[in-house]
């Protein structure tokens, strides 16, 4: 699927509203991106919608319009993000599996410190 094959609104259908996108996150120095548990202030955590949907862009310079091109290219996507499957984009095994591996040691009782 190419973007300039569908419209605007036809594109953000494809959105299915897990709201992961609308979390703050950390970048390290290294690339690895770590998501908060701090949402967006706009954001309703009951619905996954936003409460300025339509003036978003306007009302929050942060938030980020998910575009075809930056689909492609954001590596924190999750697989069932609704615009990936769309495109046919999985992240790679070995990423998968670094991130994996990461949830895995924060979860781990030895690195409470």
């Amino acid at each position: 699927m190419k973007k300039r094959d569908v419209s605007d609104g036809a594109w953000e259908s494809l959105c299915e509203r897990c709201g992961l996108c609308c979390f703050e996150k950390i970048e390290d120095e290294t690339g690895a991106v770590f998501f908060t548990a701090t949402p967006c202030q706009y954001l309703d955590l009951e619905t996954n919608r936003c409460s300025i949907y339509e003036r978003r862009f306007e009302l929050n310079p942060e938030c980020v319009k998910l575009t075809e091109k930056l689909v492609r290219k954001l590596h924190w996507l999750h697989d069932d993000c609704g615009y990936r499957k769309a495109l046919g984009i999985r992240r790679s095994r070995v990423r998968a599996e670094r991130w994996e591996e990461r949830d895995k040691t924060e979860e781990s009782p030895d690195n409470d410190q």
